[in-house]
């Protein structure tokens, strides 16, 4: 079972639906730095529990680390699984 830090379990449940990189600063309880919750949205990527959601969108890329501010991010299945298994494990 992966552990995650507290500021990644809280982005993960935001991304249950598709959420801008705004919105999630916005929502975000553990910290406002948008440096600190970028770093966080790159590892849940890194661990496939997170993916860009860009499709709807006209851009030339699909994700960006360096245009965060322009995507949206959504749970993987494994992201949603894991914050299940949490969910009733408490």
């Amino acid at each position: 079972m992966i552990e995650l830090p507290q500021l990644e379990m809280e982005i993960l449940g935001y991304c249950l639906f598709k959420e801008s990189f705004g919105q999630i600063c916005e929502e975000c309880q553990w910290t406002k730095n948008v440096n600190i919750i970028g770093d966080a949205i790159k590892n849940l990527i890194h661990l496939k529990l997170l993916i860009a959601d860009n499709q709807d969108r006209d851009l030339k890329w699909m994700y960006d680390g360096d245009k965060m501010s322009q995507s949206y991010f959504r749970a993987t299945t494994k992201g949603i699984d894991l914050l299940s298994t949490l969910n009733h494990s408490t």
